[in-house]
């Protein structure tokens, strides 16, 4: 049984991005039915992917200069340093930790992708469009991070 399935919530509107984030879905469903023998194997291919992942959606936001930037590599680091401890502990033989990873890590993904990676494809999809994405930011209203005024400016930072 999946422990995230792919649906067109998860969808954000540019290929390039959900192509990644179905890759994430899929990688941690094998890590959550993963037998322990293969889990740290597993996990590390995560890992892996995840760290190519995130540096991908980090040169988008330099290349935007998307203005919540500190916001998001912030939570992107979080999430890493966590991952990176658990692979540790497991390898140490706790596999149980790793699984609590992997529940955690589902709807984690889903607030993330909602949240903080819809924001980015909208000014990505607003580039592929010809639009200023601030000028079409200013007509939006929202709430979040992204349009708090403290992680425009990078001066908070978000915990995963």
């Amino acid at each position: 049984m999946a422990l995230l399935d792919w649906s067109e919530k998860l969808a954000l509107g540019v290929q390039r991005m959900d192509a990644t984030h179905r890759e994430f879905v899929e990688r941690l469903n094998e890590l959550h039915v993963a037998p322990d023998e293969d889990y740290l194997r597993l996990l590390d291919a995560f890992i892996d992917h995840t760290v190519a992942h995130f540096e991908q959606e980090e040169r988008w936001m330099k290349a935007l200069d998307f203005p919540p930037i500190h916001c998001h590599t912030g939570e992107h680091a979080g999430v890493l340093n966590i991952m990176r401890d658990v692979r540790r502990m497991v390898a140490e033989g706790k596999p149980e930790v790793g699984r609590v990873l992997t529940r955690e890590l589902a709807p984690w993904f889903e607030n993330h992708a909602a949240g903080m990676d819809a924001m980015l494809a909208f000014f990505l999809r607003c580039v592929d469009a010809g639009v200023d994405p601030m000028q079409a930011l200013a007509k939006q209203s929202g709430t979040g991070c992204g349009t708090a005024p403290a992680c425009a400016q990078g001066t908070h930072a978000a915990t995963p």
